[in-house]
């Protein structure tokens, strides 16, 4: 990619130009503060990919009614006291050169406080498991969610807004009101075509004639919410002729589906195996409208497809969230020819993890500044000889951190390849994204000049010999063999030795823990049909506790019903009692017995740190530190922000 790209012209929308076809698609931070007003780190936030050359920047949903977020606690614009805290961010933004454009939002049905909705029809709620039971609104309530929408565009003008866009996607209270599904009225607000357009439109009519005719005013919908009798691309076609006519400035298309089915395997949504990108579906809408068009990457975050799919005339835009999380530097490095530098995003749903399922403050993996306060590494004042021992996530990361700060940096792996415990996490279906991360960051550290020795097991002798000033400890963990009788046949295997190909398998398994390692290996035996019946065995109540939400419905919704009940079962509030030449004894909560035939066992029953060598350092080096799961078995997410943390430190 050079400047000379697509990606790099600027783009009129209306009265304002976009700097360039890159820009940042809106996506919850949570961390206003608990009245809903900005806050130190959300600024930094944005400014720190206004910095990183975002064309655009589109900001979080932001409530006009304080009693429909979707959060216990979320941005907010429906108040004149917002104005002030708000007017330092669009300003920060601004000094770059960069437009902002605020995005407002009802929750409709997802409301925290009440739930509220067209008709009243219960919907699921993503991550969680459980439905929800909206109230019915009044005529009277829907008008007054009208005036709040104009209420909040007149706000945002006088802030210094460039414009504003309405959230008319992902199942909140106007997409509710658009879908066939969600709006069984019989009133002006629905019953049909016509009544479900009305609100919205009468919406950018409002704002047309309180803002005037120049003001940006965009629309992000979802043209197919794969509900039965929902929105379809017949009715979104009218409905963006209808938008435009209302006097929409541009239309960005959310992807296909809704939070109660964003994870069905066709919607091109972003998880690990659904289809990447939604280019070509948007371009039927050229045929019909003549405004801007934007849409979401969809788990397409190759910028050579963006480029494409803009000179193809899909597009005029692309939105990025994720990558832009990854890397609020995202722009500029793709612009400047620099894509190797790109820090990945590697899929793992954190980011929705913490922000959308467990409504807590929004968290990146690979990226320990997002939302964090984009702190930069500084230089450090004493330049010292670090040792990092293990080529992992967490020593791949205070590596490259400890050599940005000046030191000079050491790293040891024993293995002949880098990556530990995130290349055995790499190889289930789906998951091998994860290795862009070791790949970026091996890359870093070399650029740096970061010594890196593979096959080099670290001993107190040889630490002693190198002398270093300060050791970071990223040795990673190890599988638990759980003892067990006639847990030493040659039948008994480790789960990462499956994945890795070291184990032979026959035709029926038994995978001892229905944790994340024992679900996704027994998806990948029967995916790719290297055993014909697979049972897993899980001593607690439910299977999957320690998975992703997201991760978790993707899997459970698509995968394992092709496998049910021929091929796949699973027994939970049982546990492994003994482990037979052709057969295992099983034990539930009612001391009941059950024999099962099976030819390979597999163990995916936890790690345990490795950490032998700390002790023995201690007396050896003045500073060491224990990062990843070294210090505890946990996610990719924590090895990568403690690496980062202690490497700081130093």
């Amino acid at each position: 990619m050079t400047v000379k790209s697509v990606l790099a012209q600027p783009l009129q929308i209306g009265r304002i130009t976009a700097k360039n076809r890159i820009w940042l698609s809106p996506m919850e931070t949570n961390t206003c503060d608990v009245n809903g007003e900005l806050t130190d780190v959300q600024l930094a936030h944005y400014e720190a990919r206004a910095r990183g050359g975002a064309g655009m920047i589109i900001q979080e949903f932001t409530a006009v009614d304080g009693n429909y977020t979707v959060r216990p606690i979320q941005l907010r614009i429906d108040d004149d006291k917002y104005k002030v805290r708000l007017s330092r961010l669009v300003d920060a933004v601004h000094a770059y050169g960069t437009p902002i454009i605020c995005q407002l939002h009802h929750a409709g049905m997802f409301s925290s406080q009440e739930a509220v909705s067209p008709s009243g029809v219960a919907c699921f709620e993503l991550g969680k498991g459980h439905y929800i039971q909206p109230r019915v609104m009044s005529i009277e309530e829907i008008e007054h969610a009208r005036d709040k929408f104009i209420e909040a565009a007149v706000r945002a003008k006088e802030i210094g807004y460039d414009g504003v866009e309405l959230h008319g996607a992902t199942a909140y209270l106007l997409a509710q009101f658009f879908s066939g599904y969600n709006n069984r009225r019989t009133d002006k607000y629905g019953g049909g075509l016509e009544g479900r357009m009305t609100l919205a439109l009468e919406i950018v009519g409002g704002i047309r004639k309180a803002c005037g005719p120049d003001f940006t005013v965009g629309y992000t919908m979802c043209y197919n919410d794969w509900l039965p009798g929902g929105a379809n691309m017949e009715d979104s076609m009218i409905f963006a002729q209808r938008l435009e006519q209302a006097g929409i400035t541009y239309i960005d298309f959310q992807t296909e589906g809704t939070y109660e089915t964003f994870t069905l395997e066709d919607c091109p949504c972003g998880l690990r195996r659904q289809p990447k990108g939604d280019f070509n579906k948007i371009k039927e809408f050229r045929n019909v409208v003549h405004v801007p068009l934007s849409c979401r990457s969809a788990g397409e975050y190759d910028p050579k497809v963006w480029e494409q799919a803009i000179n193809d005339g899909c597009i005029d835009a692309v939105r990025a969230a994720k990558p832009h999380l990854a890397d609020p530097e995202l722009v500029s490095k793709i612009l400047s020819g620099r894509e190797e530098d790109v820090r990945p995003c590697i899929k793992c749903v954190t980011c929705l993890g913490s922000a959308v399922v467990n409504h807590m403050a929004l968290n990146c993996a690979v990226n320990s500044g997002c939302a964090h306060g984009e702190e930069p590494v500084e230089p450090a004042a004493v330049k010292k000889d670090v040792l990092v021992i293990g080529g992992g996530p967490a020593g791949l990361e205070a590596a490259r951190v400890a050599a940005i700060r000046g030191h000079k940096v050491t790293l040891w792996e024993k293995e002949d390849h880098l990556g530990g415990n995130m290349y055995i996490a790499s190889l289930p279906v789906g998951k091998d994204t994860f290795m862009k991360f070791i790949h970026w960051a091996d890359r870093q550290c070399r650029k740096l000049g970061v010594e890196i020795c593979l096959n080099t097991e670290a001993t107190a002798d040889k630490v002693k010999e190198l002398k270093p000033d300060a050791v970071i400890l990223a040795t990673g963990s190890v599988p638990v063999k759980i003892p067990v009788k006639g847990g030493a046949l040659p039948h008994v295997v480790l789960a990462q030795d499956v994945l890795l190909g070291k184990a032979e398998i026959g035709k029926k398994v038994a995978v001892i823990g229905g944790g994340e390692v024992g679900i996704e290996t027994a998806d990948m035996l029967l995916y790719k049909n290297l055993a014909d019946e697979v049972t897993i065995v899980e001593v607690m109540d439910d299977i999957g506790r320690d998975m992703a939400g997201m991760d978790k419905a993707d899997l459970m919704g698509n995968q394992f019903p092709k496998y049910f009940p021929q091929r796949l079962h699973i027994m939970v509030n049982t546990k492994l009692d003994e482990v037979r030449e052709k057969s295992i004894i099983v034990e539930d909560r009612s001391w009941k017995h059950t024999e099962l035939e099976v030819d390979t066992v597999i163990l995916a029953t936890g790690y345990r740190s490795d950490r032998q060598l700390y002790e023995e350092l201690e007396d050896l080096v003045d500073t060491v530190y224990v990062v990843g799961d070294a210090t505890r078995p946990r996610k990719i997410v924590n090895a990568i922000h403690e690496g980062n943390k202690f490497a700081r430190m130093i």
